[in-house]
């Protein structure tokens, strides 16, 4: 096996390409926070040499030591024999230009949210004018937290269900010295929400049973609490939709994700005109609502869930 190659003196470009090889010959796939097998190398790298993105680009030249190389090699032995993600492997992500903890009890970062963060959701918002932010369903965090270390006038709250997922959201809030700028909350959707908010974003569950149990390998390791939604993964977006209006301010804005279910939940909500965002740098299923509209178009939303609710 590659893993098992006699450990010679390399330099880092020597050992990318040995990893690579390795990578790419492997039966493994991607998706979860990284897109290629060159992803998922400068993760192992970052991580083997504990360097950020910046600083390891300026090292190809630099010799790696026998230790770091068997390291590395442990690491993507661990990748391709367990089908774990390298995000998971490594113990951490990168999202919106940040870096994020994460484990299995929570999604990797993944999410077109980072574009809109870094456009400042314009032109649906004035970011100047936004004081309170909630990220629902927020998992390790990474949206939310970025919000609030781009936007450092805002207060956010970071509220989910999961109570492994606010301690890993904590770990992250720490990091990124954050703390006085963001508080916890667990809560079931809108259960412990009490609060009115300028901005309120959301990637909640939004996958069918059918289709998780088609997905790669590498899905599996993560929490499929985080991932499926009843009736065919509209029920908790929908919910969502169906009460935001009682936390936005008069002019509040909602953002919520639904990924790849963008047609399905346009087909669930016929009356319902979604305006869907367009990204520049990849991604899709992200739509926007003003407070008007939630309250407009509600009693389409409860239907649904009157229907599809025992």
């Amino acid at each position: 096996m590659f893993y098992l190659i006699l450990i010679i003196q390399v330099n880092l470009t020597d050992l990318f390409r040995q990893l690579l090889d390795g990578l790419t010959t492997a039966e493994v796939s991607y998706g979860q926070g990284t897109e290629l097998a060159e992803d998922d190398v400068v993760l192992l790298l970052m991580a083997v040499l504990d360097v950020d993105f910046e600083t390891l680009n300026t090292m190809a030249q630099q010799p790696v030591s026998e230790a770091q190389q068997k390291q590395a090699y442990a690491l993507l032995k661990q990748r391709i024999q367990q089908q774990r993600p390298m995000s998971y492997v490594v113990g951490f992500s990168l999202f919106a230009g940040l870096k994020f903890r994460v484990d299995e009890r929570v999604l990797i970062p993944r999410s077109p949210f980072a574009e809109l963060i870094d456009r400042g959701f314009q032109p649906h918002v004035d970011m100047e004018h936004v004081h309170q932010v909630l990220d629902l369903c927020t998992g390790s965090g990474c949206i939310g937290l970025a919000v609030s270390h781009y936007y450092p006038h805002c207060q956010v709250d970071l509220a989910d269900l999961s109570s492994g997922a606010l301690a890993v959201a904590a770990q992250n809030r720490q990091d990124l010295q954050l703390d006085d700028r963001c508080r916890l909350i667990e809560s079931d959707l809108w259960q412990h929400i009490h609060d009115s908010y300028d901005l309120i974003v959301s990637n909640p569950p939004y996958v069918s049973d059918a289709e998780h149990s088609d997905l790669p390998e590498e899905f599996s390791h993560e929490p499929t609490m985080a991932l499926v939604s009843p009736a065919d993964g509209l029920l908790l977006p929908i919910k969502i939709l169906a009460s935001a209006a009682d936390y936005l301010t008069e002019k509040g804005m909602l953002y919520l994700e639904v990924g790849y279910n963008d047609d399905t939940l346009q087909v669930a909500l016929p009356d319902v005109p979604i305006e869907w965002l367009e990204f520049h740098h990849g991604g899709l299923g992200i739509c926007v609502f003003n407070r008007r509209d939630l309250i407009k178009y509600q009693p389409y939303f409860q239907a649904f869930i009157e229907t599809h609710v025992a």
